[in-house]
């Protein structure tokens, strides 16, 4: 077996836990008895089908199905077991909306690939955009809808000797413009300034106050949970082995993967643990016990949405599975990325 340089070697790897931020499928969806069906899908989207789910509580998904409807954005409301979900004209590489706002990073194929962010406004019309330096990776809201979070793989940025690193950005969902590069914060471990040259950022995951966000650091073949401070440009890491943060809605608790034994050389495993903010004392999701490569998004303080990939079907199921306990069962076939979204208001 080809073996690395411990430097690259750890970068590589580290890559490797990055790519389990990534999701894998795409798709949307009628609703089912016991979640969501990618099944019943309609050819084309209904604008009177997408206001009438996004009139109450509903969920965005990414269609991870085959066909032309690969990567299409579509829609479903909650509370109608018995309704059909609705395909929109979007298609995105990643997504994901809050607060009448929304971000949707693209992948123009070609030679020479072109990389951007859409920022969205209630109707999902493009009211900005910026071109990106590398590979979507990862894409989130702030609560407010004030800011996007994006990270991409950056080709050709090095990474402690290797050739991918990741860029993270803060832009304004308005208007596009750059806001903060993660890389230009501060960051402090127990009140001492902490800095090496493979510092890495994603993950991003933000309070009620847009000011104040969690992400993943790695440096040094590790992860730390970093709490940001926007105002400030700086971080403050506040635990090991967290990656891919995503806090809950009353701002309690952080659910995440967390790296366990692996598998074999150079195949890391994951498992979802729960960590108290208050505390920071840390204790597995659920029942949940499969390798989980995701960044989980909260349905409502109790439970917590992911995709689950099916290497037999060679896509991905949106799961949810109770915080406390439960078993998991499957919320939306064919998908992944969901985006939960309260009820809109006139």
């Amino acid at each position: 077996m080809l073996r690395l340089p411990d430097r690259r070697r750890r970068g590589w790897l580290f890559l490797a836990a990055l790519a389990g931020c990534l999701v894998i499928g795409l798709g949307l969806v009628g609703l089912a008895a016991g979640g969501l069906s990618a099944t019943e899908q309609r050819p084309a989207d209904e604008p009177a089908v997408i206001a009438a789910a996004r009139a109450e509580a509903h969920v965005f998904v990414r269609h991870a199905g085959f066909g032309d409807r690969f990567g299409r954005i579509g829609v479903a409301a909650l509370g109608r077991p018995s309704g059909q979900a609705a395909l929109t004209g979007l298609n995105c590489a990643r997504f994901h909306f809050a607060a009448g706002r929304g971000v949707c990073l693209t992948a123009e194929p070609g030679i020479f690939a072109v990389y951007r962010a859409q920022l969205l406004d209630a109707n999902l019309a493009v009211v900005a955009d910026r071109q990106l330096a590398g590979i979507p990776s990862r894409a989130r809201m702030s609560r407010d809808g004030r800011y996007a979070a994006t990270t991409v793989f950056v080709t050709g940025h090095s990474y402690a000797g290797g050739t991918f690193s990741t860029q993270t950005l803060i832009l304004d969902a308005e208007t596009g413009e750059l806001v903060a590069d993660l890389e230009d914060f501060s960051v402090s471990r127990e009140g001492q300034p902490m800095r090496d040259i493979d510092f890495n950022f994603w993950g991003v995951t933000f309070s009620d106050s847009s000011n104040i966000f969690y992400a993943t650091l790695g440096t040094g073949g590790q992860a730390h949970l970093v709490r940001g401070d926007l105002a400030s440009r700086s971080f403050e890491v506040l635990a090991e082995n967290v990656e891919c943060p995503s806090l809950s809605p009353d701002g309690t608790r952080i659910a995440f993967k967390r790296r366990v034994e692996g598998s074999g050389e150079g195949l890391p495993v994951w498992r979802l643990h729960v960590l108290d903010v208050a505390t920071l004392t840390v204790r597995p999701l659920g029942n949940e016990e499969r390798n989980i490569d995701d960044q989980l998004e909260w349905l409502d303080n109790q439970s917590v949405l992911y995709a689950v990939e099916d290497p037999a079907a060679l896509v991905a199921d949106v799961w949810r599975s109770p915080v406390e306990g439960g078993l998991p069962t499957v919320f939306v076939t064919g998908a992944e990325s969901p985006a939960v979204v309260a009820p809109e208001s006139d």
